[in-house]
């Protein structure tokens, strides 16, 4: 099915072409300043990492006094600036890069290879290597983020890899804004209304009591999106959640849950665990990364995420753009091969 979808893209030469010129930059600049510098870099997708090594008697601290004017030779400010050292004489900076390509779907999917885990492709680390989720091992997904950041794309990003990778899956689609995710009605079980998806969260209780009994672990991925607008009717949903976030997996229930802010007690207590993968888009401050990922953020992330793991690692990761044609076309194809 990645004939179906839009192909990449994507060229670098200007971010190259950028990197040269700071290059040169640096080199005259540190010269100026009495070094004996070697700069060189690698360039990405979204950053290019400058690496600068001296062979003289230059210590670390005499390049951080050079702050102001490595960021003037970098085009960015000095609050952006990052110097990580690797010893005395060697440091590396991560640049965002000025012009970032659209990542697609079928850029990522060509480099997966489907094995017999159930993960899906989340997108690309700021290296370019693939972010993926394992369902069998991480269990469940929290998302946060304010309202156009990237939710609803990382949900359509998730399903359309279930659609195209995993024909077995049953994936239930819980939406209360009953807007964003229709295109998947003839593929998937898609439900609007907010009463009918209070009662479909009691029911999905239910089958996991029905699933111990009768031992059927058949995989299914329940995404709910924006559950904060859910627990404003009716709270009670929060106690089935929070049993199927931490058991519901046992018997093959996967739930991928996103809000737009951690700060309600609601949201607050369903989204603070210890025990699941996070990814959070943009947030208004840094306390509630702090709340949510447990560690504070000071990359300004755009339309990136950062993704936090079981084993807590923190990620900063581009998700592919999915656009609606995509998901007509692979929607339609899994309809007319049923």
């Amino acid at each position: 099915m990645l004939k179906l979808l839009n192909n990449p893209k994507s060229d670098n030469t200007r971010n190259i072409l950028n990197a040269d010129l700071f290059v040169s930059n640096l080199h005259n600049t540190l010269k100026a300043f009495g070094f004996n510098p070697k700069v060189t870099y690698e360039v990405y997708r979204s950053i290019t990492v400058y690496h600068i090594t001296w062979n003289d008697d230059k210590i670390y601290d005499d390049i951080l006094e050079l702050k102001k004017e490595i960021a003037l030779s970098l085009g960015i400010n000095v609050s952006e600036l990052v110097m990580n050292k690797v010893k005395d004489n060697e440091i590396f900076i991560k640049v965002d890069n000025m012009k970032k390509d659209i990542l697609c779907l079928k850029e990522v999917l060509e480099n997966y290879k489907v094995d017999n885990d159930f993960k899906v492709v989340l997108g690309l680390d700021e290296y370019d290597k693939l972010v993926t989720f394992d369902f069998d091992k991480e269990k469940s997904l929290l998302v946060t983020g304010v309202s156009g950041t990237g939710k609803t794309n990382l949900f359509n990003d998730i399903i359309m890899n279930i659609l195209i990778n995993y024909s077995n899956v049953k994936v239930v689609i819980l939406d209360s804004q009953g807007i964003n995710y229709n295109l998947y009605n003839d593929v998937c079980e898609v439900v609007n209304k907010e009463e009918d998806i209070i009662v479909k969260i009691n029911l999905l209780r239910r089958e996991f009591e029905y699933r111990v009994k009768n031992n059927t672990r058949d995989k299914m991925v329940v995404f709910i999106d924006e559950i904060y607008e859910i627990l404003k009717l009716d709270n009670s949903v929060k106690d089935d959640i929070n049993y199927l976030l931490e058991v519901g997996s046992t018997m093959g229930i996967y739930l991928v849950v996103s809000t737009d802010s951690v700060l309600e007690d609601d949201t607050y207590d369903l989204f603070n665990k210890d025990n699941v993968s996070k990814i959070s888009f943009y947030l208004t401050s840094r306390g509630e990364y702090n709340m949510f990922l447990g560690k504070a953020i000071r990359d300004n992330l755009g339309k990136d995420g950062m993704y936090l793991d079981n084993d807590k690692n923190l990620i900063r990761m581009s998700t592919p753009m999915i656009e609606d044609d995509e998901i007509e076309r692979v929607c339609r194809y899994i309809k007319d091969n049923k």
